[in-house]
């Protein structure tokens, strides 16, 4: 038989997430949780009182990607996406980028006006990814201290008392954050 070729073309539809979205979206997308795991976010998701949107593409009757849209709890004209997923066969079609665009009119529908994602600097190809939909680098700084390491931290405060006493560690520069902590 010699090759052929045929021309094949689907529909894709953008659709609210249903609970029933569960077993495929595990399928397709998120194989490495359990199935257990996907159906309690999904249903989380599901009874937040509007304020987490999950969005679904759809082909052939099944979820082959998906992705959240959740409102900012302090700032409402604010939204973040997150948990962008489309299954491995889909990638190349541009189903993220249908997607995306839904998740920008399902956040403008409900009153956000910037969206945000973050993401880990070592994501360098998804960060660009972001970047090519429209996205924008902010500056931001995390700080973080560790609290599970209570007895090494009372170890080392102990051998640092006397000499903390004696040194001045707060410098004269440092702006507003520094005035705080000068006060």
């Amino acid at each position: 038989m010699a090759n052929q070729d045929f021309g094949l073309a689907g529909a894709l539809k953008i659709r609210p997430a249903a609970e029933g979205d569960a077993t495929h979206l595990h399928t397709f997308c998120f194989p490495e949780k359990t199935s257990t795991q996907v159906s309690e976010e999904l249903k989380a998701d599901l009874e937040s009182d509007g304020q987490t949107h999950r969005l679904v593409a759809e082909s052939s009757g099944y979820p082959i990607g998906q992705i959240t849209v959740t409102k900012d709890s302090g700032d409402p004209e604010v939204a973040q996406v997150g948990n962008l997923a489309v299954s491995g066969p889909f990638r190349q079609l541009g189903v993220a980028d249908h997607l995306m665009a839904a998740a920008e009119v399902a956040a403008a529908e409900n009153g956000a006006k910037t969206l945000e994602i973050e993401l880990t600097a070592t994501e360098t190809n998804v960060i660009q990814r972001y970047k090519d939909w429209g996205f924008v680098e902010k500056p931001l700084v995390i700080l973080q201290k560790m609290l599970d390491a209570e007895e090494q931290e009372e170890e080392v405060v102990e051998d640092t008392v006397e000499t903390a006493e004696d040194e001045n560690p707060v410098t004269e520069s440092g702006g507003e954050q520094q005035e705080l902590l000068n006060a």
